[in-house]
Formats: C-alpha cells, sequence, structure tokens
C-alpha cells in the first residue's frame, strides 16, 4: 500500500511539473549598456533547466558575462512562415522585443526548434525559419542546440529533418557552431521526461551545466571576434651599389 501511495506521489508530482513546464515562461532582468551580454532564447524545455536547475547562476559563478538574459517561453516556434496571431511567441518575435527594450546580445544560445516539429512537416519551412531567426541575430557568436522530440514516431523523424536542415545550413554562416543535444540526451534516456518532450530532474541539471559550457566557450568566441588584430610591416633596407672609385695615380 506505501509503495502504491509513493508511486502516486511521484507521478503527482511529475504532472505538476510538467504542467508548471508547458504552462509558464520566464525572461531574466534585462540591464542595458553594462558589458557583455548573453542571451539563452528557448521555449519550455529553457525555462524548465532555469526554474528546476537554475542555469543562470552557474553562468554567473564563471565572471565572464556581464550581463545574462534567459527567455524560455512555452510553445516557442523558432519563427513563422506566414505571419498570424501567434508571431508573438516566435524566437524572432522575442529576439526584436528584447533588442528594442534595451539589451544588446554579444552572443546567443539558440534552443528551439521542438515546437516546429510537433507542427511544420515540410523541410522548407524549417529552412526558411532557421534562416529568418539567423537573420534576425545577425553577426554575433551562435550556438544552436539541436531537436530531441519523441512524444510520436513521426513528430522524431521531423526532429531529425530538422537537425539535418541545421547541419546543412550551418556552413553558411560562420558565427554559427551546433551544439549536438540530439545525441547526447539519445544516449541517456534517464534525462528525457514521460511526455518524451521535457526533461526529468537529472536532465534540467544536464542542460543547466550544458548551458555553462556553451556559455564559456561563446565568451572565448565573443573574445576572439571583438579584439583588434593588428599587422606589424617590418621595412627591409634595400641593396644599393656603391658608387665606383677610381684610384689617385
Amino acid at each position: 500500500m506505501k509503495n502504491n501511495l509513493s508511486h502516486v506521489r511521484r507521478l503527482a508530482l511529475l504532472a505538476v511539473a510538467f504542467c508548471l513546464t508547458v504552462a509558464a515562461g520566464i525572461s531574466t532582468q534585462i540591464t542595458p549598456n553594462t558589458g557583455p551580454s548573453l542571451l539563452i532564447l528557448g521555449d519550455s524545455i529553457t525555462w524548465g533547466t532555469e526554474y528546476f536547475a537554475n542555469s543562470q547562476k552557474l553562468i554567473v559563478a564563471d565572471a565572464q558575462w556581464t550581463h545574462i538574459v534567459i527567455d524560455g517561453q512555452y510553445s516557442r516556434r523558432v519563427a513563422f512562415p506566414t505571419p498570424n496571431a501567434s508571431t508573438k511567441y516566435s524566437g524572432v518575435k522575442t529576439f526584436k522585443k528584447l533588442s528594442e527594450g534595451g539589451l544588446k546580445a554579444d552572443a546567443v544560445i539558440v534552443a528551439l526548434g521542438s515546437n516546429d516539429v510537433a507542427i511544420e512537416t515540410k523541410e522548407a519551412v524549417y529552412e526558411t525559419v532557421i534562416r529568418d531567426l539567423l537573420m534576425t541575430i545577425g553577426n554575433v557568436p551562435v550556438t544552436w542546440l539541436t531537436v530531441n522530440r519523441r512524444d510520436t514516431p513521426a513528430i522524431a523523424k521531423r526532429s531529425v529533418l530538422f537537425n539535418q536542415v541545421l547541419a546543412r545550413i550551418a556552413p553558411e554562416y560562420p558565427n554559427l557552431v551546433l551544439e549536438d543535444w540530439y545525441s547526447s540526451i539519445t544516449k541517456r534516456p534517464r534525462w528525457m521526461a514521460w511526455d518524451k518532450v521535457h526533461l526529468t530532474p537529472s536532465g534540467y541539471q544536464a542542460r543547466a551545466k550544458l548551458h555553462r559550457r556553451l556559455a564559456r566557450e561563446l565568451y572565448d568566441r565573443h573574445i576572439i571576434a571583438t579584439t583588434p588584430t593588428t599587422t606589424t610591416t617590418t621595412t627591409v633596407p634595400t641593396e644599393t651599389t656603391a658608387p665606383a672609385t677610381t684610384a689617385a695615380p
């Protein structure tokens, strides 16, 4: 009887965590013009990583980025191939809104695509929305986490297709690096929650540590991208021919 009750309690806690994850959003405070700024732009998984594992605190501990903004929202998509009433939830729309609010992102972690593969089915649409967001972000270092959503066999296949599109167009964007989250979580199924979309507590902890590592790498890329290069020119004297002399008689 006790084991049954314990099992019920665990299921109830998971249900509550799931409801919180899919029904909430988070955006940490923006303080413009305070130094190098990192933006983590994502969906409910990003929200859960901050809420359950406090990823911002881990990144702050490294004392590299002066300002860190984490913006995660349930059902957020990368962008929309055609404008509609839901565009306010898109990554493109959110990035523009944050920029208008004073955020100058010097580097961006993109954790989007899970909600796109749940709805859109065409490879051309994935390419359109990915390019839309990259163009909106501009020429700053970007790391994009690949997608792993498995709630139906069809969506699982579309996750692979979305990642293939990312890999195909990535060479066109020198500022873009892909992080293979798909393979990482495939090797560790205990990280994925029962809904095959969100994460378990251990999964959120792993994701927070990943955010920290990516933040370190992006800081290095930001420093390299913004450090002026100098060239030193050495003047080599040219060989001259001495005038001929005539010996005195």
